[in-house]
């Protein structure tokens, strides 16, 4: 193979895939002018299909200059950030396995693609770098397109649009108490943002009303989880407003005691409910790490409670290490016994109805049946079944990946 350069653009978010589902990397002049052609009809305001385009002005530029000069387009999924790099990476992978690359010209349309440099340095030089600076009408770089534009971003409506207009109904609603419960939503608003929870919730109702669509019995689990921990809560509470207040951190402790075991009961029924989503979409190699983070669950309940016991002098100093060592051996018993649901390393029953892909994703199939004996798999292709043993896969992101 001779040494290229490529001229390489990057759609870091994948415009170009949730617009036109046109997967990448795309490789070659022709294959590049027509998912850019695809990506402008589509999206007629995309910046990405003009990068793509002035990375083919590029690409007849550069032809002038160097011997053997080739052009391609990198994606990374739809929200930018670990998993985007990482697909970026795997395409990279792909190139490398096909080309011998001696540079790299980056055509970039602005600082998030442009992120990506460190990926591309791994794996060779960049001779070049270009931003495309689109020119637009002045309607179009008007304050009021900007936000507008802005707030189609969910979780940019949500605080600027949403927790406004909880807080008038509150002041309209709650008369004399309308300044604390301001100041309450406001308080929980910013925590949970602060502490990334909110995200975490968003995904759980996600997964609830999906379940309920589906008419999976998961639903009684998440709904179970959801309500938990507002009896805790509700028995801490009565505990708290019963004290005394002669030492309002022994109070205090009193009352998390009754809330921790249904925060524990919460987790644990929110990952039963998983367990029981997975068995579903054939998924049951990931049920080994449900049960473990089951058991850590348990564990750190226990280790809590001991030590709230301990500080209210109900029980003696021993028994907080001996919760500590019981929940140590407890994990390194689950660790064990999760083993056997990675089908990373051996070939059984749960890999009956796992996708099978290439190593560019494009799915061939779903595994038929599995010999156990040869450590193979087989899956219908072409209406042919077709047999791998285990050195020609591997398992990667829910989905068999067969090696080239």
């Amino acid at each position: 193979m001779k040494k290229k350069i490529f001229v390489v653009c990057v759609d870091r978010d994948n415009d170009l895939g949730r617009k036109t589902k046109v997967r990448g990397p795309v490789i070659g002049k022709e294959n590049t002018l027509a998912a850019a052609q695809k990506l402008i009809l589509a999206d007629p305001t995309e910046s990405d299909a003009n990068t793509m385009f002035a990375a083919i002005k590029k690409l007849d530029e550069a032809k002038k200059e160097f011997k053997n000069v080739e052009i391609a387009t990198l994606t990374g999924v739809g929200k930018i950030g670990l998993k985007s790099d990482k697909e970026i990476s795997r395409q990279l992978d792909l190139l490398q396995k096909n080309y011998i690359i001696d540079g790299w010209i980056l055509v970039t349309d602005g600082a998030e693609d442009a992120q990506v440099t460190p990926l591309l340095q791994s794996r060779a030089k960049i001779i070049s770098t270009e931003q495309v600076i689109i020119r637009q009408a002045q309607a179009v770089e008007s304050t009021f397109y900007t936000i507008k534009e802005v707030l189609k971003d969910p979780s940019v409506s949500r605080l600027v649009l949403g927790i406004p207009g909880l807080l008038l109904l509150a002041f309209v609603a709650l008369g004399q108490y309308s300044l604390q419960a301001i100041a309450l939503i406001l308080g929980a608003y910013l925590l949970l943002k602060g502490f990334g929870i909110e995200d975490r919730i968003i995904r759980s109702f996600r997964v609830i009303t999906t379940s309920i669509s589906e008419q999976r019995i998961s639903v009684v689990m998440y709904v179970g989880a959801l309500l938990s921990p507002f009896f805790g809560i509700w028995l801490a509470y009565l505990q708290l407003v019963s004290s005394a207040f002669v030492d309002i951190g022994i109070d205090l402790i009193s009352a998390s005691r009754l809330l921790l075991p249904f925060l524990a009961l919460a987790g644990i029924l929110l990952l039963v409910g998983k367990a029981i989503d997975c068995l579903y979409d054939r998924k049951a190699y990931k049920l080994g790490k449900y049960l473990l983070q089951g058991v850590s669950i348990i564990a750190l309940w226990a280790i809590f409670d001991a030590g709230t016991l301990v500080f209210l002098s109900q029980a003696g100093l021993e028994w907080f290490p001996a919760n500590i060592m019981a929940s140590l051996v407890a994990l390194i018993v689950t660790m064990q016994i999760s083993n056997v649901f990675d089908i990373r390393e051996r070939v059984t029953n749960a890999l009956i109805g796992v996708n099978v892909s290439d190593e560019e994703g494009n799915i061939m199939g779903r595994v038929l049946t599995v010999n156990k004996r040869k450590q193979s798999i087989i899956f219908v292709k072409n209406n042919k079944e077709v047999e791998r043993k285990k050195k020609q896969f591997i398992l990667k992101q829910g989905r068999i990946t067969l090696l080239a």
